[in-house]
């Protein structure tokens, strides 16, 4: 676990410290002139990064990357925020919490006498705990609520774990373990945001609130995963233009057609790993679900699963 502490009154300086950790930042004072005071303690485990910012001056930031896809959960301590992540605004109090499901492109503002906590998680490391048996690890975060407030079973406890994680491990210099208690809650605090964060209620007709068109190419694709697609077929099937689609899948599902397709497919072979018959080759099962080339497929799934498909393979077999 690596932990750093910034503090600086000048918003260049704190710009250049926070791009050491995170993405490309813009950072300026909430007014045009005056005093600028920001104060942030900053810790990683693994892929995962915490960090807790305190400003007297309230400040305004700018991060993202197109090749950064990850979630973030801010949890409102003090003043007020204004985020705005893809098309969504989201303006926040003290004492609340809110998720950001696409920061490839974040705004936030932050008022003066202001402090939030936040996570940042890569969605590679949500996506397997995501209704993964169906492959609509997207769909399942859409689903999630924006903005929450105090009173949810559950996520305090996410936000205390997130404070013992950022102020209470081992200082600055120990090594890093990846099979320890650090690690364990780390694993532990992302199942717990899975299954304790609110999900949008759905419509009296039980829709998703998905677009139409978007619905008729998930539904599509649950039939079909099998088979050799391209996005242009999907959309044809969707009844969209490609340029919808793809806009569609990125705003409501915050992936693209083709990295939902090769997710479900995973879930699929997944599945079958874990519930299916253990004297099929992984081999074939894998071929089955359109995986050509071994080293490839297997590449993929250790990234969403944590784990190579023997390993899997091998756990059900412990098991039985």
């Amino acid at each position: 676990m690596k932990r750093n502490r910034i503090r600086s009154q000048d918003d260049l300086e704190t710009q250049i410290l926070a791009e050491a950790v995170f993405r490309p930042t813009e950072m300026k004072r909430f007014e045009e002139s005056g005093l600028f005071d920001i104060k942030a303690d900053i810790a990683a485990i693994q892929d995962m990064i915490l960090w807790q910012t305190c400003s007297r001056s309230g400040y305004r930031a700018r991060y993202g990357c197109a090749k950064h896809h990850s979630v973030e959960v801010h949890f409102i301590e003090a003043g007020k925020f204004t985020f705005q992540a893809a098309d969504e605004r989201i303006d926040a109090v003290a004492k609340t919490a809110v998720l950001l499901k696409d920061t490839r492109k974040v705004e936030i503002i932050a008022s003066p006498d202001s402090t939030k906590l936040a996570i940042s998680i890569p969605f590679d490391h949500v996506a397997p705990h995501l209704n993964r048996a169906h492959g609509s690890a997207g769909r399942g975060l859409s689903a999630f609520q924006s903005n929450i407030g105090p009173d949810v079973t559950g996520i305090d406890i996410i936000h205390r774990i997130a404070a013992h994680l950022l102020h209470g491990f081992a200082p600055t210099g120990a090594s890093a373990d990846t099979t320890g208690p650090t690690a364990l809650v780390h694993d532990a605090l992302i199942m717990m945001f899975v299954s304790l964060w609110p999900r949008i209620e759905t419509s009296p007709d039980g829709r998703s609130g998905l677009p139409r068109h978007l619905e008729r190419a998930i539904d599509w694709l649950d039939h079909h995963a099998d088979q050799d697609i391209s996005v242009e077929q999907l959309a044809r099937r969707s009844g969209a233009s490609i340029r919808t689609l793809q806009n569609s899948f990125r705003h409501h599902l915050s992936t693209t057609p083709n990295a939902y397709i090769l997710q479900m497919r995973l879930s699929r072979v997944h599945d079958e790993l874990q519930n299916g018959p253990t004297d099929e080759t992984i081999e074939k099962i894998a071929s089955r679900w359109g995986f050509g080339h071994m080293g490839y497929f297997a590449s993929r799934y250790r990234e969403l699963y944590g784990k190579t498909p023997s390993d899997t393979r091998r756990e059900r077999i412990d098991v039985l």
